[in-house]
């Protein structure tokens, strides 16, 4: 019989390879680039008929102390995050190590070198070499499959938690994957040196390189594109050792050498193992950038220049002629990341600044963050921190008797991830500021995964549904409104209200006044009825080239025409939600707002 084989990416890979595994239980919290991992274990423990317990939880500590529960009591279970989720449960995996598991527990942690979607590149195998948790490194999808499966085996034979790092570009590369039996995968991913048949060590070549994950993926690439197969060796990194046991292998193979390159993403981790002796480069000397990702081109340089340094390589090799004399004298528009057209996010940020532009306006981790580049977000911390900043702010200024409108903004995921404490907090010490809660019903950043509000699990039956307003009425909180973005006088006036509420003299009671802006992502929802309301033509039409409403709403769908001096609308991205009305100084709705502020509400 054939061996079934699909393409699919990295993430679902991994998906496969718990499943083949026998795992029982599988927790995570959504963060690119792991999201996918709890849906692929979904569609193959149906696809399997077996009974996986998948669910997504309230943030990354729930996720590994309900994975690690099922494994103290015997279960195979994993547990799915980013790095920077690492952070969060960090406290409980570190305790975890303190006894023996009965059964098996994977962390598969995705960093994000870059970062392309994080505020920061944390390195997963930095934090596993220093408390020596086993950790794995896959190269590719394939890899990625194979390694999942042998993790679970690895930590079921060992009682011991043990760490999957995947990076973005293993998550969401697509490989063709074989596919086999429950238990019966063969697993195969290579370790250690590969000499190419006429170099020995500290013979034939001065020049090695050691590499782990994506790095060596790239390195065999670059070389191969160079001609060097035989002239370079490298040892492939897929067990990272730890700090109290370093390879004897890999420190052979660094010793037959004069100058070892080390190819790995993040931070120098296999670099600080080995014992320097002034052979070793990477990014501690600067050949490799001290941070970021290690894309083709900047292995390429590396490799290049040492091989020419030592007499490897002699011809220089430049990008393709053809190519550059395609791209020569081409233009490309400069588009910095936006929050989608007719995004609610953006109609609640166009009216705290517009109403409040004075204001502090402490943020948040999520696409929302996005309202930095709109004058309403001025600090992006960690998940919670919003609230937290925005208590802070408001101790500092009343010590001096000042008291500055101060806005903060969270998302509705966010807020049951890391909200509910600092608000309590808050609450309970009558901190006077605003809270933007922005509820567009779903996870939207990392995938449309449902919040503790949707009322569905992850694999989409109903789950109990827990409303925002239930949460704010039980901290106390006097001051909740709910208001519809897209509502935008509306949400000014509350804005106005919110701000007059706090500012009252003599009132001990009161503390933070909270705004659910609620709105459905409109990624999320098939039709959006506030489609047939606006006619794009009606903003293009009176337009008097002031460009306000490019410089302050920020629609990718809102152009500027240079002829005809006047916006223009890309109808391939309006969803004719017709908030960009407000933005316009000179249309009846925009005078609307002016008047709104100007009556104080």
């Amino acid at each position: 019989m054939k061996r079934q084989r699909e393409v699919m990416i990295g993430n679902f890979a991994i998906a496969r390879g718990l499943v083949e595994a026998g795992i029982e239980l599988a927790a995570a919290y959504p963060g690119t680039p792991s999201s996918e991992i709890i849906p692929g274990v979904i569609t193959f423990s149906r696809r399997e008929n077996r009974d996986i317990h998948a669910e997504w939880s309230t943030n990354e500590r729930c996720a590994f102390e309900v994975a690690y529960g099922a494994s103290y009591i015997g279960k195979k279970a994993a547990c799915m995050m980013k790095q920077v989720g690492l952070n969060v449960a960090f406290p409980s995996l570190i305790h975890s190590l303190e006894k023996p598991i009965r059964g098996g527990l994977v962390i598969i942690s995705c960093d994000d070198p870059g970062p392309q979607s994080s505020q920061t590149e944390q390195d997963t195998r930095l934090i596993a070499t220093l408390f020596n948790i086993p950790v794995f490194d896959p190269a590719s999808p394939k890899e990625a499959a194979d390694l999942a499966y042998y993790s679970v085996n690895y930590s079921y034979e060992h009682k011991t938690p043990v760490i999957l790092r995947s990076t973005h570009r293993v998550s969401h590369a697509r490989e063709d994957v074989p596919i086999y039996p429950i238990g019966k995968r063969r697993v195969k991913f290579s370790e250690g040196p590969e000499h190419p048949a006429e170099i020995k060590p500290g013979e034939d070549s001065p020049l090695a390189i050691v590499a782990s994950g994506m790095s060596y993926s790239i390195a065999r690439d670059v070389i191969k594109g160079l001609g060097l197969e035989k002239r370079i060796p490298i040892y492939k990194v897929t067990k990272i050792p730890g700090v109290k046991s370093t390879d004897p292998n890999l420190t052979d193979f660094v010793n037959g050498y004069k100058r070892v390159l080390v190819l790995e993403e993040t931070d120098s981790v296999i670099e600080a193992i080995l014992k320097d002796g002034g052979k070793i480069s990477g990014r501690r000397d600067g050949v490799i950038p001290r941070e970021g990702e290690i894309t083709y081109d900047v292995a390429r340089y590396a490799i290049e220049g040492l091989a020419k340094r030592y007499g490897l390589l002699k011809k220089t090799f430049s990008p393709d002629e053809n190519i550059e004399r395609a791209l020569k004298g081409i233009s490309f528009p400069h588009r910095p990341p936006k929050l989608c057209a007719g995004c609610p996010h953006r109609a609640s940020f166009y009216a705290m600044n517009f109403t409040y532009r004075d204001a502090l306006f402490p943020g948040d981790i999520g696409c929302y963050t996005l309202g930095t580049t709109m004058g309403a977000v001025d600090t992006c911390l960690d998940m919670g921190g919003g609230i937290t900043l925005a208590s802070g702010f408001y101790d500092a200024f009343s010590q001096d008797g000042l008291y500055p409108p101060i806005l903060a903004s969270i998302g509705d995921s966010t807020f049951f991830h890391a909200c509910l404490e600092p608000l309590y907090d808050a609450v309970k010490k009558r901190k006077r500021f605003i809270l933007v809660i922005m509820d567009n019903g779903t996870t939207a950043m990392t995938g449309m995964q449902p919040t503790p509000q949707s009322g569905m699990a992850a694999n989409g039956t109903p789950a109990n549904s827990i409303p925002i307003e239930g949460v704010l009425t039980g901290f106390g909180i006097d001051f909740i409104r709910v208001v519809d973005p897209y509502d935008m006088p509306g949400m000014v006036k509350t804005l106005i209200e919110a701000y007059e509420y706090i500012k009252k003299p003599g009132k001990e009671s009161i503390g933070p006044a909270v705004i659910i802006g609620r709105h459905p992502c409109i990624l999320a929802i098939k039709e959006d009825p506030s489609k047939k309301a606006f006619h794009p033509l009606e903003l293009e039409e009176g337009c008097i080239g002031c460009k306000h409403c490019i410089r302050k709403f920020e629609c990718p769908a809102i152009l500027f025409d240079e002829e005809k001096k006047r916006i223009k609308i890309d109808m391939g991205l309006c969803v004719r939600c017709g908030i960009c009305l407000y933005a316009c100084p000179s249309h009846s709705k925009g005078k609307e707002l002016s008047a709104l502020l100007k009556k104080g509400g």
